[in-house]
């Protein structure tokens, strides 16, 4: 497997790009769960700066797949594909980087509009050019609640996609984003 796309499967970069942001939206609604219904405390606080901080690290891989998916080859659907799963699995692909810039960037902007910094590990902060509001962070608390609702519902259509394709159709399309996968014993 090398570093580059090719017409049948994704390379090690989208790979890695696409697990390590899997990874990190599973971590952020564990944690914004988490902490959703406590009260304000030290470690409701300490949730929340862990939060923003995976956030942050999310928003840079997200940025980086982005450019890297515009850049590269896109591995092809199997032939057989009707033409509505493919403008489905396209439209779903296209929400959940939309979803997921609403979520990361709602996120951001509420914590900005409260008045704060964006965290990041304790290490540093990262100030936002943006003036502290409670109409504005009521705004983009409200779209922060709801973006992770599409996040969420298109993450589960994406993933009953894959598997439908692996166990159903038994083609490669799962196969191309993972290592070692194989359909049918191939």
């Amino acid at each position: 497997m090398g570093l580059r796309n090719t017409e049948l499967e994704y390379g090690a970069l989208a790979k890695w790009l696409h697990w390590l942001v899997a990874i990190g939206l599973f971590t952020l609604l564990w944690l914004g769960l988490q902490q959703a219904d406590m009260e304000r405390s030290p470690e409701r606080s300490e949730i929340r700066e862990l939060h923003a901080s995976i956030a942050v690290c999310v928003f840079t891989l997200m940025s980086v797949r982005l450019v890297w998916r515009w850049s590269s080859t896109v591995p092809a659907h199997p032939a057989d594909t009707p033409g509505w799963q493919r403008s489905a699995a396209s439209l779903v692909h296209g929400g959940l980087y939309i979803a997921v810039f609403a979520q990361l960037i709602s996120g951001a902007m509420t914590v900005a509009t409260n008045g704060d910094p964006l965290p990041f590990f304790g290490l540093f902060s990262i100030p936002l050019p943006v003036a502290a509001s409670d109409e504005g962070h009521e705004f983009w608390e409200e779209i922060h609640e709801i973006a992770w609702i599409a996040v969420v519902t298109l993450v589960l259509i994406h993933v009953l996609g894959a598997l439908y394709n692996h166990f159903v159709k038994k083609n490669t399309v799962m196969r191309r984003m993972t290592v070692g996968l194989r359909v049918g014993g191939a």
